[in-house]
């Protein structure tokens, strides 16, 4: 088999199984993107679905479901702009905060979990291997197919 191949079939079942940890310990809480937008809320101060939208890169029509999904939840609010009365903000709420930081300590557990034999030399190339793939990512870089 070669490089290109077993990578391409190691990456693919790496992405399965994470997903899989993922789901089973982490979205009992929140989704994935609910936690996205919970942090942004928690960092950034109330914000309008355009403004989160173009922040987490999703459509408006994303940001508003997941935002009726966290409402009914109650980690979230909807507000007006007490300066423009027609912008639509939504808030992070105390119960917001203190799932997303259930939310930031499973992460870190389940990141400890897959990574932890691994020696910190490694843990370091992984590092710089992801810096440079978000890189890739980030130029919108492609390479040929073969």
């Amino acid at each position: 088999m070669s490089n290109s191949i077993e990578f391409e079939e190691l990456y693919m079942e790496f992405q399965r199984n994470v997903s899989v940890e993922w789901q089973k310990r982490l979205d009992r809480l929140v989704s994935g993107s609910q936690a996205t937008i919970l942090r942004s809320l928690a960092v950034n101060g109330p914000q309008n679905a355009s403004t989160l939208a173009e922040r987490l890169r999703i459509t408006p029509g994303a940001v508003t479901s997941l935002s009726d999904k966290l409402i009914s939840s109650g980690y979230a609010h909807r507000s007006r702009d007490v300066n423009d009365r027609r912008v639509v903000l939504l808030e992070i709420t105390d119960q917001g905060r203190e799932i997303l930081q259930q939310f930031i300590i499973e992460n870190k557990n389940v990141v400890k979990q897959l990574f932890s034999s691994l020696p910190e030399e490694d843990i370091n190339h992984l590092i710089r291997i992801y810096q440079h793939v978000l890189a890739n990512i980030a130029t919108g870089k492609e390479v040929e197919s073969e």
